[in-house]
């Protein structure tokens, strides 16, 4: 389990420093790409999150079960759509979309990463 850790904490910090940069741009050009965007990367690091938790269980031997849990990150997609929905004003959809497709280019280039055990 601490391999799993290592892994999602090093995930996270990408995670947080990209939110970081984008709450900076936003602070000084409010910009409702920007917003979306970073609504999109929280959803991206929560399905991440997810996508980790699920991958770590299907490394056990007991299981009997494997999933990604895709109902799970579908859903906080919808969740991300539905904030859209209801600021559609203040938040671009685009932003959103891109920023929940970072979760994807992460698990593609996950076994890329040299990560030590």
């Amino acid at each position: 389990m601490s391999r799993f850790y290592n892994i999602f904490k090093q995930f996270i910090q990408y995670y947080l420093y990209l939110l970081l940069i984008l709450a900076i741009v936003y602070f000084f050009n409010h910009l409702p790409f920007i917003l979306g965007l970073m609504i999109g990367v929280i959803a991206s690091m929560i399905n991440t999150y997810i996508f980790e938790i699920y991958l770590d269980n299907a490394k056990k031997d007991d299981t009997m079960h494997i999933s990604t849990g895709n109902m799970w990150r579908y859903l906080v997609a919808i969740l991300a759509c539905i904030i859209w929905y209801f600021n559609k004003e203040s938040i671009n959809i685009i932003g959103i979309i891109i920023g929940l497709m970072i979760s994807y280019v992460v698990v593609i280039i996950r076994p890329l990463l040299k990560v030590s055990k």
